[in-house]
């Protein structure tokens, strides 16, 4: 087989995949739509369509946790320290939730610290000015917009960023 007819079936292939992803997107995007409880996570500038489609496919149904550490665990976002008898290690992620989720939330912190205007962005450079080391800044900020997106989800109620990052009391 010659290289052009080849050259030419993978172009063909990839532009059905391109068109299949297109297909995909605008699939996601018209049931976001019309989900009600996406609504105010939608608002929210740091978070695009398919984080917020991410968000509510791993976590489900809000109504079966009580709490928001209870969701923050789920999201394998809570700290966990490892010890035995006198020895006490390192306090860590506990990484039991889903790594999508974790994943997902990782590429949208470093999209709003990157956002001049993002008051989650205004969180973590507060959190790292008050000498907290960047990693940490980044997943506090990742379990911030985790708690904001399900709060919003579970309330239906619409972003105010003003409750996000309050400026700091002198």
């Amino acid at each position: 087989m010659d290289a052009q007819p080849m050259g030419a079936l993978t172009v063909h292939m990839s532009l059905d995949a391109l068109l299949y992803l297109k297909l995909l997107q605008q699939e996601i995007e018209r049931l976001l739509d019309h989900d009600p409880k996406a609504k105010g996570v939608l608002s929210i500038p740091e978070l695009g369509p398919m984080t917020v489609a991410v968000l509510r496919a791993e976590l489900g149904d809000l109504d079966r946790f009580a709490r928001m550490d209870q969701v923050v665990a789920y999201a394998g976002m809570d700290l966990q320290v490892r010890q035995s008898g006198k020895w006490k290690g390192q306090t860590k992620l506990s990484k039991r939730g889903s790594g999508h989720l974790r994943r997902i939330l990782y590429l949208a912190a470093l999209r709003s610290i990157r956002l001049p205007t993002s008051p989650f962005g205004v969180y973590y450079r507060r959190l790292v000015d008050r000498g907290m080391k960047k990693g940490m800044a980044v997943v506090a900020l990742m379990r911030k917009l985790l708690i904001v997106a399900a709060h919003l989800i579970q309330t239906q109620e619409d972003y105010d960023a003003s409750k996000v990052a309050r400026p700091a009391v002198s």
